[in-house]
């Protein structure tokens, strides 16, 4: 494939890509925290709302970036204030989601666990205390990235070995850690389920009957969980595999070619897409792989219908 071509593609994808990532991701995550800010508040719910803010910022800050590239052309103070927050904010959110997910993975681990002290674990209080902790955690463990970025001939880049630190950082916290306690956790999760699977009968029990509503909305959870895992897994696997390979040519090959730089930046153009689609596409992933989120998502627009249509009613006899 010649490089003109290749060129050709990474400026369509650029063009098209990053709006539609933008207006995908803004529309899917208001409508998560929509439909679950009305249930019943656990610490599942908690995480996924959560993981919903903070994917919508990253979209919209990301997705920004990329639209509206800054040039670096004069080197004042506001350009290299802008150049180490940009990166230093992008890395915060995306981490920020990541973790949400995880924690999430992890609280369904435990609701489903026989142990009554495990279960007990998955607190509202204590889900809302780690989120405090994972904000000043990474507040904190990402601060070397506005330390160590700068501006170099024009661009807002790292340099030296730091470059290296920069690409092994990012392997093992975003192409490592959370794929492989995903993995564990959903595994875990996915054994309890099968030994604590109860089949469920008519019964006119009302306590009976709320204890398998929670039931029920524990294995819910946990799909929508999973479905978002796998989302993860999927969109985020190429970008670990492209930073191994720039850090390992950079000592292999001297001199890049321009058809090998030309091919990288291609790979991380689409990297970067997929990144934007981790953040853009969970609720979409949730309507296709949970029949009660449809259901919840259904009703959050006939109670909209119903309450419009009962504000026109009241309207009209107000005007009797």
């Amino acid at each position: 494939m010649s490089s003109s071509i290749l060129t050709n593609i990474q400026n369509q994808l650029s063009l098209y890509g990053y709006p539609i990532c933008l207006i995908l991701g803004n529309i899917g995550n208001i409508f998560i925290v929509m439909v679950f800010i009305r249930q019943r508040q656990n610490a599942c719910t908690i995480y996924i709302l959560t993981s919903a803010i903070m994917s919508d910022l990253y979209v919209n800050f990301n997705g920004f970036v990329q639209l509206f590239p800054f040039y670096y052309r004069d080197e004042t103070p506001f350009e290299f204030f802008l150049c180490k927050m940009r990166p230093y904010l992008t890395n915060i959110l995306g981490q920020l989601g990541n973790t949400m997910l995880i924690l999430a993975s992890i609280d369904r681990y435990m609701i489903s666990h026989r142990n009554a002290t495990i279960r007990s674990l998955s607190t509202p209080k204590r889900a809302k205390w780690l989120i405090f902790f994972a904000i000043i955690f990474w507040l904190i463990n990402c601060i070397h990235i506005p330390i160590m970025q700068t501006i170099i001939n024009g661009r807002c880049t790292t340099y030296g070995i730091y470059t290296t630190i920069f690409s092994i950082y990012s392997i093992i916290f975003v192409g490592l850690i959370p794929p492989t306690l995903l993995i564990i956790f959903g595994s875990l999760t996915y054994h309890n389920m099968k030994k604590r699977h109860i089949r469920i009968q008519p019964i006119s029990n009302n306590i009976n009957d709320q204890h398998i509503s929670i039931q029920r909305r524990d294995k819910d959870l946990f799909i929508i969980v999973l479905c978002e895992a796998l989302l993860y897994i999927i969109t985020t696997t190429l970008f670990p595999l492209m930073l191994l390979e720039s850090m390992i040519s950079q000592y292999i090959i001297i001199n890049k070619s321009v058809q090998h730089l030309q091919i990288e930046s291609f790979l991380f153009s689409i990297v970067f897409i997929l990144l934007l689609l981790n953040s853009s596409l969970p609720f979409y992933i949730y309507l296709i792989g949970s029949k009660s989120f449809r259901r919840d998502f259904k009703q959050l627009f006939i109670d909209g219908y119903q309450k419009l249509k009962r504000q026109q009613i009241v309207q009209i006899a107000l005007r009797i």
